[in-house]
Formats: structure tokens, C-alpha cells, sequence
């Protein structure tokens, strides 16, 4: 049995800031202290996609799109808007989650879901900015290398998307500086991953040993 209250801890960070790998940590690493909450989105399913984004369109085992049977956009209560695609969120698996004595990691660069989440779950909702100095030219080829290692075209992700993510760039980091009062901590990301995990999972302890 648990002695602390579980939280919610809202990640923001802009493209390449380490919002992926610190998601992939919590996944392969912290599945005792925390779990992802898990995202629908209009878009289709691109290379790279976790298994906490619920994309309208997924890709069969035959090479093409099909409709997701897992995505219900109409069941989200918290919708937003980024980079022209629509998310979603259903506040009802994250009261799901905190009740089983479980943190929940959710990655929102969105002021207005920040604020919807801040106004439903209280003190519970715990908003992080992960900072890093990585250019929106280094972030291109950074999604170039991340596809080829893993055997993938450049063609894997559509250039609408990454055309989008190119205009956008900075919508996080603007977000922070316009909002910074609703943010509660602030992540260094350097380019080491462990110090990236180091840093979330040195947190979910502070959290559990108030």
C-alpha cells in the first residue's frame, strides 16, 4: 500500500527537448512509479509514434492505412489543437490511474489544456518544462538519423508534419515564457538520456517522500 498522494505530472517541451526519450523511460523504466496517459490524435499514425498515441489512422499489416478502432475522439472531455491536428484526452483514465496509486505522465504543449487539466485535477497536476538548446535545423536531422536507424525512409513521416513542426518550433518555449507561473519545475535536457531520467525519476521520489 502507498503512504503518498500520486500525481500528474503535465510534460511540455518543444520538438528534440527530450520529451520521447523521458516517455520511453517512464515506459521501459518506471512502470512501478508512473504510466503514460494515452493521447488521441486526428493524425494519421507516423514513424516513431509510442503506444500511448491513438492515431485515427494505423497502419495494417499489409502496408495501408486503416481506421483504429482504439480512437475515440468523441469520449475526450480535453481537446486541443497543435500544429493543426486535434488531440484528446480522457480525464476519466487519469482519474482511473491516480486511484490506483499510480503517477501519470501526460505530454501537453497546449496553454489551454494546461489550464483545463490545472482547473479538473488541483494540486494533483504537477506542470514540467523540459528545456534543451537543440535548433530547429539539428531537430530535422535528428528525426533523419532517429528513422534511419531504425531502417526507415524519410518518407516514413510526411512533410506535412514535419513542415508543421518547422513553423511551430518554438510554440512550447513561448508557451513557458507567456505562462512560466503555471509551470512548477523546469528539466535540463543536455543530449544524455540518463540525466534525463535521472532528473523524472529524482522527482517522482520527491513526490513520494513529502
Amino acid at each position: 500500500m502507498i503512504n503518498y498522494t500520486p500525481k500528474l505530472f503535465l510534460i511540455v517541451g518543444s520538438p528534440a527537448s527530450g520529451k520521447d526519450e523521458l516517455i520511453r523511460a517512464v515506459s521501459t523504466l518506471g512502470k512501478l512509479h508512473a504510466a503514460i496517459v494515452p493521447k488521441h490524435t486526428t493524425r494519421r499514425w507516423q514513424a516513431g509514434d509510442g503506444d500511448e498515441m491513438i492515431c485515427r489512422e494505423i497502419i495494417d499489416k499489409n502496408g495501408e492505412y486503416i481506421l483504429n478502432p482504439n480512437y475515440h475522439m468523441e469520449n475526450c472531455d480535453i481537446q486541443y489543437c497543435n500544429y493543426g491536428t486535434q488531440y484528446g484526452v480522457r480525464s476519466t483514465e487519469i482519474w482511473d490511474g491516480l486511484r490506483v496509486g499510480i503517477h501519470q505522465v501526460l505530454v501537453v504543449s497546449n496553454v489551454n489544456a494546461l489550464n483545463a487539466l490545472k482547473r479538473i485535477f488541483g494540486g494533483l497536476a504537477i506542470a514540467l518544462y523540459i528545456f534543451s538548446d537543440v535548433s530547429k535545423e539539428q531537430y530535422i536531422q535528428n528525426e533523419i538519423r532517429k528513422l534511419k536507424r531504425k531502417g526507415l525512409s524519410e518518407d516514413t513521416i510526411s512533410e506535412e508534419y514535419m513542415r508543421k513542426r518547422e513553423e511551430n518550433f518554438d510554440m512550447a518555449w513561448n508557451l513557458y515564457v507567456d505562462n512560466f507561473m503555471l509551470f512548477d519545475h523546469v528539466f535540463i535536457f543536455a543530449g544524455r538520456d540518463e540525466d534525463l531520467y535521472d532528473q523524472i525519476f529524482r522527482l517522482f521520489r520527491y513526490y513520494e517522500n513529502r
